[in-house]
């Protein structure tokens, strides 16, 4: 099984984002393919827009992008941004296959900074059936909440972990103590896909099995390919 972990530079600008997902996704031969946190979303874009703007402008033309892609990628590709349903806006991760989405999952521990934003929680963990075992998703601080972690990692056997952790505001993490502590805890994988900002600001991604950590080698844009055991 091999894991593809893109640790995304951003561009600063929101089709140059989009672009470079496409491109790196349509060119990766893997079975699973992993994008940050808010991948498609400049870090800057809070400061002078809404969520509102975020789903209109960024994110319909995100998920454009990810079901063309999923038509040319074998394989399940994790990737989101804020998404509308019913008049609320929540933080979301789709998961593809063939040019589909198959499911879905939203952040259900959010920030503060989120809620400031008027994003929503999210309320039901996911557990998708593949020919190498099952997989979830946590986003970013939902692996701080020991429920909800629990919840997740009890039925699965490998949990993509996107995260945003782009800005400078942020307590610097050393290391993927949280990933290390899960893993062993709950004898799961987690792929923790990080993303970088313009400036350099950002953690190193990582897969991170009970045994083993395989990390990006740079603060930078970079691709992780992973071959794990079933």
């Amino acid at each position: 099984m091999k894991v593809a972990i893109y640790q995304m530079r951003d561009r600063r600008d929101v089709k140059l984002n989009i672009e470079a997902a496409y491109t790196k996704i349509v060119s990766t031969k893997a079975d699973f393919f992993c994008l940050p946190e808010y991948f498609p979303i400049p870090s800057d874009y809070k400061n002078y827009k809404t969520v509102e703007d975020a789903w209109l402008e960024i994110s319909q033309p995100t998920i454009k992008m990810l079901k063309n892609a999923s038509t040319k990628f074998g394989g399940y590709i994790v990737g989101g941004s804020i998404v509308e349903k019913d008049d609320k806006y929540y933080n979301t991760c789709f998961i593809l296959k063939d040019g589909e989405i198959i499911a879905k999952y939203r952040k259900i521990n959010l920030v503060d900074e989120e809620i400031k934003l008027g994003i929503s929680a999210g309320w039901n963990t996911i557990s998708i059936k593949t020919d190498f075992g099952r997989f979830g998703v946590l986003i970013c601080a939902d692996c701080l909440d020991s429920k909800i972690v629990e919840k997740t990692a009890n039925k699965n056997d490998l949990i993509f972990l996107p995260i945003s952790l782009t800005d400078p505001s942020h307590s610097k993490v050393e290391g993927h103590p949280v990933s290390e502590r899960v893993a062993k805890q709950f004898d799961v994988t987690i792929v923790k896909t990080s993303r970088i900002t313009f400036d350099g600001i950002g953690v190193r991604s990582a897969v991170v099995t009970p045994e083993v950590i395989y990390e990006a080698k740079t603060y930078d844009d970079e691709l992780l390919l992973v071959e794990l055991k079933v």
